[in-house]
């Protein structure tokens, strides 16, 4: 199975075990006060209605109307300023759910207006985030410099060390800013800038919901979005060095298995190419060894008298080329050559290529044997019918 497979199988698992663990952990924190809570709404819903005799209908009409005006509340949401908060909260997939759309058009556009705004805000958060963390690691390495340190390099160490103190003093500068503005405790304060900066956005806690806040405190206003912006940068920063690293090792995994694939194909290309040349290498050396045998035996046949004839000879063994040897009938044991020498090299040069070696060949002809010993032919039928002897 591929490391790729693995991976993904394992991380597959590793979220539903997440899940199962989480689930059980928020039954066991929340279920009780959940059961409580509403043994304690319907005690309250049932003194108002004894108290003040109203119906079941009438109290239900009543709840309606003030869970709708719930967000009118904190004043007008879609003017100009809290339009804008609105916007942000959209392509930002914050999506706190304190104003929502009320028109089919509004609805329209906020469809439109999310499918460009949020692919467009996550690369924005990336690419200022990438930035920071080259300015992080430029500044610390003068730093280290200024401080006379001999190793100057940033490690990873050192940036994950920095963004996640980064991080932290973003959440601790939002949450005593938001509880002295909003009247939270430090730790809702705290527990609001972590929902909004890492996107969830229950909208439990929502900023700039009081006394009219998005009209009356305009600088307020301007430190709320700054804010929001800011830390989701820094937010992003640090994600970049610790979770995009793991994001990317999949497809950093099948370019390096394309690489290796590429890199096999083309040293088996290679290797095949390089067996050819030496093939043909070979090949042409044998091919010159068997041209210069022929070479050397025609002229050694040539140059002395014969006891026979050799007519349209064809070998496969000499590249398919023909050789024809006319051996003079004349002079054929006179006294300037020696017997046992023209022979011998007769007998060795015709031996080089036997009958047993010619039976593959596509043009078999007949041949002559001469035995140096016996002065006498090989006895072959098969060969006998073509070949003129003396």
């Amino acid at each position: 199975m591929k490391r790729q497979n693995v991976r993904t199988l394992s991380l597959i698992i590793c979220t539903f075990t997440y899940l199962l663990v989480g689930a059980a952990v928020f039954d066991a924190l929340e279920s009780d006060f959940e059961m409580r809570e509403k043994e304690q709404l319907e005690a309250e819903e049932k003194r108002l209605q004894g108290k003040y005799n109203i119906s079941e209908d009438d109290y239900r009409k009543l709840e309606t109307i003030i869970m709708e005006a719930e967000p009118h509340r904190a004043g007008v949401q879609w003017k100009f300023a809290g339009s804008f908060y609105f916007a942000i909260t959209v392509i930002t997939t914050i999506g706190y759910g304190h104003a929502a759309p009320g028109t089919d058009a509004g609805k329209a556009f906020c469809m439109f207006y999310a499918v460009l705004g949020i692919p467009l805000t996550l690369v924005m958060f990336q690419s200022l985030g990438e930035r920071m963390n080259t300015f992080v690691k430029s500044l610390l390495k003068r730093i280290k410099k200024c401080c006379g340190m001999h190793i100057t390099d940033v490690s990873m160490e050192n940036m994950v060390t920095v963004g996640f103190f980064s991080c932290i003093g973003t959440l601790c500068i939002g949450a005593a800013a938001f509880s002295h503005y909003e009247d939270w405790s430090f730790f809702q304060s705290y527990y609001y800038c972590f929902i909004t900066l890492t996107t969830i956005g229950f909208g439990d806690f929502v900023a700039l919901q009081k006394n009219r806040a998005l009209q009356r405190r305009p600088l307020y206003v301007a430190f709320s979005f700054m804010y929001i912006l800011v830390g989701l940068t820094v937010i992003g920063a640090f994600l970049n060095l610790v979770v995009l690293r793991f994001l990317t090792m999949n497809s950093e995994d099948e370019r390096r298995d394309a690489e290796e694939r590429a890199s096999l194909a083309g040293n088996r290309n290679s290797m095949i190419i390089h067996i050819q040349e030496e093939t043909l290498g070979r090949g042409g050396g044998a091919g010159r060894r068997r041209r210069e045998t022929q070479g050397q035996f025609c002229s050694e046949v040539t140059d002395v008298p014969s006891v026979c004839s050799c007519m349209n000879y064809h070998s496969h063994e000499f590249g398919g080329g023909g050789i024809e040897c006319a051996f003079s009938h004349q002079n054929s044991f006179s006294s300037q050559l020696n017997p046992h020498q023209y022979f011998h090299s007769v007998s060795y040069r015709i031996e080089e290529i036997s009958p047993s070696t010619l039976k593959n060949s596509f043009f078999p002809s007949p041949i002559s044997s001469v035995s140096p010993g016996l002065h006498s032919f090989t006895d072959n039928r098969r060969l006998m019918k073509r070949r003129k002897s003396i």
